[in-house]
């Protein structure tokens, strides 16, 4: 819920510049997706039959939990960061393009995407269920290629932009 408190509500009202449109279509495909990825999470870790073992009282001691739950924090910790640098990268009534600096920003083009990719992956682990790990695939099939193109568009737009950063992971790719 911290996530989309934060993705839905702050993030948005703390962007500078000019507003931009986002198409209807992409608004629906989002608020599917998101539907039916809450449904598939929350009927596994609420509405079906617990076999006795899925979660019982010890899971929050689990390393699995625990490495999932530092997963989450770490991905989310990146992903609030980078949003950080994104919203004060223009000054008031400012609008443009600008080349992030800071953070993971000195490695990757988006720590953002990095920092969600991460999110979830902590969040399969943490649940340790099917429906976890179909969401943490589906993120990075969503923001990997996502990274790629904002990568590409960089270098294409900004001849200075610095040539040792990568797309998505700091170092490979």
């Amino acid at each position: 819920m911290a996530h989309y408190l934060h993705r839905a509500f702050i993030y948005p009202l703390g962007l500078r510049g000019v507003n931009k449109r986002m198409p209807v279509a992409v608004a629906g495909m989002a608020f599917m997706f998101n539907t039916v990825n809450g449904c598939l999470n929350g009927c596994y870790l609420f509405a079906l039959p617990d076999d006795g073992y899925r979660y019982a009282n010890g899971w929050l001691g689990d390393p699995r939990f625990l490495a999932g739950l530092a997963f989450f924090v770490a991905g989310f910790t990146i992903n609030r960061q980078a949003d950080h640098v994104l919203r004060h990268l223009r000054a008031p009534g400012e609008s443009g393009y600008k080349i992030p600096y800071g953070g993971l920003y000195r490695w990757v083009s988006c720590p953002n995407y990095l920092g969600e990719i991460v999110e979830w992956i902590g969040w399969a682990v943490a649940t340790w269920s099917l429906p976890g790990l179909a969401f943490a695939a589906w993120t990075v099939a969503n923001l990997a290629p996502r990274a790629r193109a904002h990568h590409a568009w960089y270098r294409e737009h900004f001849p200075d932009y610095p040539p040792e950063r990568r797309a998505l992971v700091p170092g490979l790719w």
